[in-house]
């Protein structure tokens, strides 16, 4: 199995290959530069491993929420490289991979994850660790206000992204410890995408689309309207 994985919905460049069941990675604190790097990044690690985009099986990304711009660059980027290679795609939250990186690095298995969405909102999602290691979804990502976040009725989860310290004046939610610095990584979304690749949980180039969830508000409220 040979995918590689990337995310820039953040202040990073992050890519990553999984090859057979090893993970390699590159994950780069590159603001404003993920557009002109990603790509040179995708190469270094496939030339390291003597590996070429023919010999990939899939493609795995940070379909967002997240940076507007740095989303868009993702899926593009993904989307490009997909239609010349004809391979699957596999996209994965970034929220999510947030929620896996910090599991990853700091060994907490609930997780809320709040990503500053910009003009007083929040990108926001529960997850918990199941058995296996994968962060899972608990309930649904939402966009809010920080006075709107649906927490949990229990204390014991750990919070995790910058809405953490954007915000930290109105979150109304004390939670075991926060991680404000941890951001959303390649390798985290390989965890995740290589359980979806062996279920063959995967889309078409055509549908590697980003997701900003602002559109599927704006979706929810012109149907409410109509």
């Amino acid at each position: 199995m040979k995918i590689v994985a990337l995310d820039t919905s953040s202040i990073a460049c992050s890519v990553a290959l999984l090859l057979d069941e090893k993970i390699s990675f590159l994950h780069r604190i590159l603001p404003l530069q993920q557009a002109q790097s990603v790509l040179p990044m995708i190469q270094e690690l496939l030339s390291s491993h003597k590996i070429t985009l023919n010999q990939l099986d899939a493609i795995a990304f940070g379909r967002g929420p997240g940076s507007f711009t740095g989303v868009r660059i993702a899926a593009s980027v993904t989307q490009g490289l997909a239609y010349a290679l004809q391979l699957p795609v596999i996209p994965i939250s970034s929220l999510a991979a947030l929620a896996q990186a910090a599991y990853m690095e700091l060994g907490w298995e609930k997780l809320l994850v709040g990503v500053d969405a910009r003009i007083q909102e929040v990108y926001w999602g529960a997850y918990e660790v199941d058995e296996k290691g994968l962060a899972q979804l608990f309930g649904q990502e939402v966009i809010c206000t920080p006075q709107q976040i649906p927490f949990p009725n229990d204390k014991a989860w750990y919070g995790v992204g910058n809405a953490w310290q954007v915000y930290a004046n109105v979150i109304n939610y004390i939670p075991l410890k926060v991680d404000a610095t941890c951001l959303p990584t390649a390798q985290a979304i390989l965890e995740l995408a290589k359980v979806k690749y062996d279920r063959k949980e995967w889309v078409s180039a055509q549908e590697a689309l980003p997701v900003y969830l602002r559109d599927s508000v704006a979706k929810k409220i012109d149907k409410a309207g109509s």
